[in-house]
């Protein structure tokens, strides 16, 4: 469904806010004066301040659009195809988190301690965890993948935001592109070995 201008506007001024002052500003009265429409607005398009965090999360938190993105070639994959599409889930996890600055800012946020914009987690465990259900049903399996696939998320989520400010970790110099390219080919390693135990 199109969006209207004014919804555009809402989800825009979000981004803006979050981008230049961070989370700490967000409210209805600051992204209503940023979008520059009443804030009565924001409660008739999203049905409040949460609803419109969730509709821009569905555009700006990777795990709440990659289901859509990786469906089809799930449903449409061999068994030994999964392995390759689990890859791909994981490699542009990493790639959309290292360039997405607002993706960053919100984990950063969620990860201080703050419990409010909680219609932003809940979606993305709703529509995450839905994937990871796709690729069981495929797999047909009833093993641990994926508590090793949540580990293999979080190291790529902790790596890259601490490497924002603190670019050496274990003597790896993530400043440099091929420490980068060493931590894909590790993740694919890892992927192999998950779903070699899975007999695929």
């Amino acid at each position: 469904m199109k969006l209207k201008e004014t919804e555009k506007r809402l989800l825009d001024a979000v981004s803006h806010i979050i981008e230049n002052d961070g989370f700490t500003k967000i409210g209805v009265n600051r992204i209503a004066s940023q979008a520059g429409c009443d804030k009565v607005l924001i409660y008739r398009y999203f049905g409040g301040l949460d609803g419109l965090l969730v509709e821009w999360a569905k555009r700006h938190d990777y795990y709440s659009f990659a289901y859509s993105e990786f469906i089809d070639s799930i449903k449409q994959s061999e068994k030994w195809d999964i392995r390759q599409i689990v890859k791909d889930v994981l490699f542009r996890q990493l790639h959309y988190l290292k360039e997405n600055v607002l993706m960053q800012q919100l984990l950063v946020w969620e990860l201080s301690g703050h419990s409010s914009f909680k219609g932003i987690l809940e979606e993305r465990e709703r529509i995450g965890y839905k994937l990871q259900e796709e690729l069981n049903k495929s797999l047909d399996i009833g093993n641990d993948n994926d508590m090793s696939v949540a580990i293999i998320i979080s190291a790529i989520n902790y790596i890259v935001l601490f490497t924002r400010q603190y670019p050496k970790l274990n003597g790896i110099d993530f400043s440099r592109p091929e420490a980068w390219s060493r931590m894909e080919a590790m993740i694919s390693k890892y992927v192999d070995f998950i779903f070699d135990d899975s007999k695929l």
